[in-house]
């Protein structure tokens, strides 16, 4: 989705002090990353604590045991 930094400056008006606090921050990470965005391979062998920690996700995932994105927005935000 494209957005104009008319529509950015928009949105960025209706926002409360806390939220442009976070918004602000996300938005200087990102102004100060490279260019270059690749993710460098990740070469390192997977474990078996790992591949434990995938299985307990799946299994969680499957029996709906999941966080919602207002419980995560609330507590970024508070």
């Amino acid at each position: 989705m494209a957005i104009s930094k008319e529509r950015l400056h928009e949105l960025l008006g209706q926002l409360t002090d806390k939220d442009l606090e976070l918004v602000s921050e996300l938005v200087e990470r990102l102004s100060q990353t490279s260019t270059n965005r690749e993710i460098p391979l990740d070469d390192e062998p997977t474990t078996q604590d790992d591949l434990d920690a995938i299985n307990q996700a799946r299994e969680a995932y499957l029996k709906g045991e999941l966080i919602s994105l207002k419980d995560i927005e609330h507590e970024l935000r508070n």
